[in-house]
């Protein structure tokens, strides 16, 4: 059920998300009025994860913690990011330590052997991957920042892909 709750938030950040970043490549602007509901979508993700978090073994929980810190860097990369002078650079950095926050989280819940939704874990874990490098292509002007913004579709389609997964009965490999 928990899982249910976090899909619906995953599904407002990955389509705010998706919907963002194709926007910052053609006008700026308004992918920024779409990073709110991302952070809208994260920050709901985060306290769903909690709920998730209590009814799990110490593995299970560590790696959904890691998932949090992902969501709560990932709002402060979008934060930074608004910071003049240095947000072009220190943004995509705080995004890229969030994703790998996310990939680690991810990779541990795939692989464990109690987490009742580790088959649906394969999708979120490569839109980490892809996440990551989309925060190393957004460092690098003007062409990056078009190449970053495409991987980062790429990166909330999957997440809302994989987490859709969790709303089917839990399923162990």
């Amino acid at each position: 059920m928990e899982a249910n709750k976090i899909y619906k938030n995953v599904m407002i950040l990955g389509i705010a998300g998706a919907v963002g970043a194709l926007f910052n490549i053609l006008i700026g602007w308004i992918g920024n009025i779409c990073d709110l509901a991302v952070v809208a979508g994260f920050m709901g993700m985060y306290a769903r994860l909690n709920d998730l978090i209590e009814k799990s073994n110490a593995e299970d929980a560590a790696a959904l913690k890691k998932l949090q810190l992902g969501a709560l860097l990932y709002i402060v990369g979008l934060g930074v990011r608004m910071i003049p002078v240095i947000g072009w650079i220190a943004g995509p950095i705080v995004l890229i330590v969030a994703f790998v926050f996310m990939l680690l989280g991810y990779m541990a819940l795939k692989k464990s052997e109690s987490f009742p939704y580790k088959a649906a874990m394969g999708l979120p874990f490569i839109a980490a991957i892809l996440g990551v490098v989309a925060g190393v292509f957004k460092i690098i002007p003007v062409v990056g920042t078009t190449i970053g913004n495409i991987l980062l579709i790429a990166t909330f389609v999957l997440l809302l892909l994989g987490w859709k997964k969790t709303t089917a009965a839990p399923v162990t490999e």
